[in-house]
């Protein structure tokens, strides 16, 4: 499950800001993905969450458990680890 918490532990950021990078050069298969599409996995290997780059509209999509759409809980897990 994908809670705040785990979001904001700085693996996970350090596994989302890669994921992201890769995505957006196009580079999914260096994360269990292909093309703009990689998946971030927990510590058990386990697929929690696929990220899409939408080249496009130069965003970000993220997915979590039943394809549902947590991309703005990412964002502000990412910009809360920035401060």
């Amino acid at each position: 499950m994908i809670t705040h918490t785990s979001l904001t532990h700085p693996t996970m950021i350090a596994k989302i800001r890669q994921g992201i990078k890769l995505a957006a050069l196009g580079q999914g298969e260096k994360m269990n993905g292909h093309g703009n599409r990689v998946y971030i996995q927990n510590s058990q290997g386990n697929n929690i969450m696929r990220i899409n780059w939408l080249k496009e509209e130069k965003k970000i999509l993220v997915y979590g458990k039943e394809s549902r759409i947590i991309t703005h809980i990412v964002i502000q897990a990412l910009q809360e680890a920035n401060k």
